[in-house]
């Protein structure tokens, strides 16, 4: 495979995706960008420790270098500008989740993207870790689709009150910001949602709510119940957790730490349980390592990735509806079109 050159747009976040980066052969790492003051004066050292150039905004950087690809890390409120200068130029772009800060938001990117014909991809990591990924290729053969889905996302994780997080207009809270990770996930095993009913909860003191039970019916009348949030404690790892009922069996996905690591299932006509166990983690690998994997191996073909555009309006969607059900209490109807 090519090795593709690649940049990195927001240094927050991003450094996580940096060290990603740095241990996959198909990219090399040349440039990084960030304009926070805060980190600016050891930017260049960060830099060099990758063998990568500098620079204070993503403009300087696509002006500069002659990327490939570039990592799109930043909070969603200054994304627009990036992604247009990136589709401009015909970069390929890996965009951390959350996609947009509500479904207007999400819309307006998306048309930019649409405009140039970019390829994107959506930095949803939980679809393509090895466990869920043999769970799918089940419920494409043995199990059968999904009927019922029990999932949870709920661990240590409440940012300060006077964060982005919070802000209406950017991370727009623990729904959009950070549950979009197990929607997109629910949503790649079980089809498209219709419809989401939820209770919110918000104990800590945030500026919105912390935490949902939340339901979902999708197109082909599966449904599913998910509990969401930041109330969890610190010393259990044991996340995210889904557990599957299948027109033909049943089956158990298992997390820890962010990252699916194991799978038991079983057919309703067999009396044995298969496993199968990937331990995360390990020898240079995170949580990233196989959706990178998986961006890069779609450049070299010149297809578009899965984790798509849509998906990620998909996953805004969800989060908005989340919060508009809880507060109203009303089940909220989703658009499929």
């Amino acid at each position: 495979m090519k090795r593709f050159k690649v940049g990195v747009a927001g240094l927050r976040f991003g450094q996580f995706l940096v060290r990603t980066l740095a241990h996959l052969d198909c990219a090399q790492l040349v440039a990084v960008a960030d304009r926070n003051p805060n980190i600016a004066e050891g930017l260049d050292t960060y830099a060099a420790r990758y063998g990568a150039r500098a620079y204070r905004s993503s403009d300087d950087m696509f002006a500069n270098e002659a990327l490939d690809a570039v990592v799109i890390a930043t909070a969603p409120s200054s994304r627009a500008d990036i992604i247009e200068g990136a589709a401009a130029r015909g970069l390929a772009m890996f965009v951390e989740k959350p996609w947009a800060s509500n479904p207007s938001h999400a819309a307006q990117l998306a048309d930019t993207c649409r405009r140039h014909g970019a390829t994107v991809m959506l930095g949803f990591s939980f679809r393509f870790h090895p466990a869920i990924v043999r769970l799918r290729d089940l419920m494409d053969g043995e199990l059968g689709e999904g009927w019922m889905l029990n999932g949870e996302y709920v661990f240590d994780y409440l940012p300060p009150e006077d964060g982005w997080f919070w802000d209406p207009d950017n991370g727009n809270g623990m729904f959009n910001e950070n549950s979009c990770h197990l929607f997109d996930a629910v949503c790649y095993l079980m089809g498209k949602p219709v419809s989401v009913m939820a209770e919110a909860a918000q104990f800590a003191g945030r500026p919105a709510e912390e935490a949902a039970a939340i339901t979902l019916r999708f197109e082909s009348g599966a449904i599913a119940a998910l509990t969401v949030g930041g109330y969890g404690a610190n010393a259990h790892w044991d996340f995210p957790r889904i557990d599957i009922t299948s027109e033909h069996g049943q089956a158990r996905l298992r997390g820890r730490h962010h990252m699916w690591d194991s799978l038991t299932w079983a057919t309703r006509s067999g009396d044995t349980v298969s496993t199968f166990a990937q331990p995360p983690e390990i020898l240079g690998t995170t949580r990233y390592t196989q959706a990178f994997s998986h961006f890069f191996e779609c450049l070299s073909k010149g297809e578009q990735p899965s984790a798509s555009v849509e998906d990620g309006m998909l996953s805004v969607a969800i989060a908005d509806a989340v919060t508009k059900s809880a507060r109203s209490g009303s089940k909220v109807l989703l658009d499929t079109a």
